[in-house]
């Protein structure tokens, strides 16, 4: 089966509407309870889940040979990054490899216990400012609070988060945040899930987001919504969205005329490369590198 009719059929048999693009796909109550779900899943998970995610992505390799490649002094300048989502700080532990400068880290995430888990190895030449955010909420309630200063980030990255933000409203809301922290030339790097790739997956989706949904009387979800559990825990649910090209596509249209929209003297980007990489599959997350101008 192609990967298109795959997606296709697990979607069809959870009885979601073919709408991925729609702006406000569920109410506040709604987005806020899928965001609660997944809160509670790091809280509960946060060691286990910690454990399994210790080794750098594959893709990082890549992004950071694609941003090299636009500036090679990069790895030897004082840097100033972004991490949205951050979760055990394994981004940070790259970068330590991958850099000789010092490096400033505004890193923002609501599972403390995760990064507390992730701040001993970080390198000397290392400042950490770590945020406790409800990023959800924080999109929800604070609409002109930007994340970070606008204009002084060297990178912002946003790995392994896109897919627990519910609705493409709030998935926009999060890019523009990325662009906006960016220094002119500055770089945001962002990977989009693509479990439905994986048959397993797909499958283990369809049937976990058919007794969640039941067990929290959910409405039916949108296109690409599911929720996931974790390795052999009861009852325990995240909120995942798949993201395809298409909706990639439509996000980074939408935050371009966001941007031009919200700034006199728009901060216009461009988009770097695009590229699939991770998992057995090594297709599982779909990497997005943009500049911007």
């Amino acid at each position: 089966m192609s990967r298109a009719a795959n997606e296709s059929t697990a979607a069809a048999r959870v009885g979601r509407p073919h709408d991925a693009a729609h702006p406000n796909a569920y109410p506040a109550a709604v987005v806020r309870q899928l965001s609660a779900l997944t809160t509670e899943f790091y809280a509960r998970e946060a060691a286990s889940f910690s454990v399994t995610r210790q080794a750098p992505w594959h893709g990082w390799e890549k992004a950071w040979e694609v941003i090299s490649e636009q500036r090679p002094s990069l790895a030897a300048e004082p840097l100033a990054v972004l991490d949205v989502g951050c979760g055990n700080l394994r981004f940070e532990r790259f970068l330590a490899t991958h850099t000789r400068g010092p490096v400033a880290v505004c890193a923002l995430d609501n599972c403390t216990a995760l990064a507390e888990d992730g701040t001993a190895p970080l390198s000397e030449r290392f400042t950490l400012e770590f945020q406790e955010t409800d990023l959800v909420e924080h999109l929800l309630n604070n609409h002109g609070t930007p994340l970070a200063n606008p204009g002084t980030c060297d990178i912002a990255v946003a790995f392994g988060l896109m897919h627990h933000v519910p609705t493409f409203a709030l998935r926009t809301r999060i890019l523009q945040e990325l662009i906006s922290a960016l220094r002119p030339g500055g770089f945001a790097l962002v990977s989009f899930w693509q479990f439905l790739n994986d048959p397993r997956l797909a499958a283990k989706a369809e049937a976990v987001t058919a007794a969640g949904r039941a067990e929290h009387n959910l409405p039916l979800f949108q296109e690409n919504d599911f929720l996931l559990g974790w390795q052999e825990a009861e009852r325990v649910y995240r909120f995942c969205h798949h993201t395809p090209d298409a909706e990639i596509d439509a996000l980074l249209a939408n935050v371009q005329q966001a941007l031009a929209q919200a700034h006199s003297s728009s901060p216009t980007f461009r988009e770097l490369a695009r590229f699939s990489a991770d998992g057995k599959p090594g297709n599982l997350n779909r990497y997005v590198i943009l500049q911007r101008h």
